[in-house]
């Protein structure tokens, strides 16, 4: 008893270690036009490349406190997003196994990633939804060996925000108007939504395009995809929710990148950046999910 105290107090010590590299991250100004400039949170710079660093660190933080995960506990998820790297970097650090469950379009740039922080893949025929049904079979066969982050029902995705990313954005630009971010799992508009009531800040969220077929890699739509467990509409607000442009995505970052010294957006943040870019507000900040260089057929289309 004493030896497995021991070793669930390393693991805690860990892992809290860990959240002092998770966030802070900049806040650049993007010159968009001689009479606009849009503040951007730079969550690229998180240790893995994306903001889900943060509910990946909170999801497991938050279970190894209750002591769901010991140091035998292999962490799955179903995603072909950046939740995966994160989780991957996160058990690498912790000494966990990690296995990851998507569909077989997961990019190789994604699959190299996930193979770097010592994931094991494992691919779906169909999309996210077949790949989640791969998974609940494999844990339905032996539960007590895994653990299911399950970012779309776990409150500890949008507690990550709400916790910490929403006040970093308050505490770096005290007078912003808007903040603007894109819809995924649900997790950072939710946690924002609730960190900002009784600030004054409004919240803007833009959703995919409607065109699934043309949709951006990352982002979800409500008229192609049913609620994820987490959202609270409620409070986000639906009147404050836009699609995206596609037809703008490439020529909006191909202008960014001229105008601000090769300054290169990522294609989910381009996507926000559709919408964010008509609005009025005097201090509008755009939460940045990754950067641009994550994406190298992306990167040759911007910068080639």
């Amino acid at each position: 008893m004493l030896m497995e105290q021991l070793v669930e107090n390393k693991l805690n010590k860990k892992v809290e270690k860990l959240a002092s590299l998770i966030g802070n991250t900049p806040v650049h100004k993007i010159r968009i036009n001689d009479k606009k400039s849009i503040f951007l949170k730079e969550e690229g710079d998180n240790p893995a490349g994306s903001i889900k660093d943060r509910p990946a660190l909170n999801m497991l933080l938050q279970a190894i406190k209750k002591k769901q995960i010991t140091p035998d506990t292999v962490i799955a998820e179903s995603t072909s997003g950046n939740t995966g790297i994160g989780l991957a970097w996160v058990c690498s650090e912790l000494g966990l196994e990690y296995h990851n469950y998507s569909p077989k379009s997961l990019s190789e740039q994604k699959r190299a990633l996930l193979n770097q922080y010592g994931a094991k893949l494992f691919f779906s025929e169909g999309g996210t939804d077949e790949a989640t049904k791969m998974l609940k079979a494999v844990m339905d066969d032996d539960p007590s060996i895994y653990f299911w982050a399950s970012q779309f029902t776990n409150k500890n995705n949008w507690r990550a925000h709400l916790n910490n990313t929403a006040p970093e954005v308050l505490c770096q630009i005290p007078d912003v108007d808007e903040v603007w971010v894109a819809f995924g799992s649900g997790g950072t508009s939710t946690g924002f939504a609730y960190a900002l009531q009784g600030t004054g800040v409004k919240l803007q969220v833009v959703q995919n395009t409607l065109e699934r077929a043309r949709r951006v890699e990352g982002m979800r739509n409500l008229a192609w995809i049913s609620k994820p467990p987490i959202v609270d509409l409620e409070a986000i607000g639906t009147e404050n929710m836009y699609n995206t442009d596609p037809d703008a995505l490439v020529d909006l970052a191909k202008r960014v990148y001229a105008d601000n010294d090769g300054f290169l957006l990522g294609p989910t943040t381009a996507a926000i950046m559709t919408q964010a870019i008509h609005t009025e507000a005097p201090n509008a900040v755009v939460i940045s999910p990754d950067n641009g260089n994550r994406y190298p057929d992306w990167e040759e289309m911007i910068t080639g």
